[in-house]
């Protein structure tokens, strides 16, 4: 079950992180919150087999495994690179605070109501999540415009290659502009 949760992480990131470069990532936040919220209340309406409670851990860990990143993304769109550094610990903070708090609260609400509290706590998690990214996109009509795509470089190349790769993106960035 555990396994199923870090499967799931694992299996999504990718495709959602290849999402949220060519999509507002607000949106991306949105519908995978909203999907988490509502995967998750299968077993709390529900009494599935073993093998679906699976399939919803795998669910819960694509959708939440993959949000840090995503929501860093997100903050960092807005930005001066050196405001980066301070936005990324208060987010560490947050998420220290959640991982302290979080499976206190999942085991005070597994005491309370069985084992769907588990996924009744996630499920509130997602939801309030969507809620507040719904709300967010009142806020600001637009994301800024998206930044440069990722540019593999080897850990080993020298540094000649390192400029260059700067410098194609930077050509195709500018071409981009040029066309839209």
């Amino acid at each position: 079950f555990v396994s199923a949760i870090y499967v799931g992480g694992l299996v999504l990131q990718y495709p959602i992180g290849w999402l949220s470069d060519r999509i507002d990532r607000r949106i991306v936040v949105l519908w995978l919150a909203v999907l988490g919220a509502v995967v998750l209340m299968i077993p709390v309406i529900f009494d599935p087999p073993f093998a679906v409670l699976v399939g919803v851990a795998a669910v819960c860990g694509g959708v939440s495994n993959p949000l840090y990143s995503l929501l860093l993304a997100y903050v960092n769109d807005y930005l001066d690179k050196s405001d980066m550094a301070a936005a990324s610990a208060g987010l560490m903070f947050i998420n220290g605070l959640g991982a302290i708090s979080g499976p206190v609260i999942t085991g005070w609400m597994m005491e309370e109501i069985g084992s769907s509290g588990f996924f009744l706590f996630m499920g509130i998690l997602f939801a309030i999540l969507a809620a507040y990214a719904g709300w967010r996109m009142t806020q600001r009509r637009e994301t800024p415009e998206v930044t440069s795509g990722y540019t593999p470089v080897s850990p080993t190349a020298s540094i000649v290659a390192v400029e260059t790769a700067a410098l194609v993106e930077a050509e195709d960035a500018r071409q981009g502009k040029a066309r839209n």
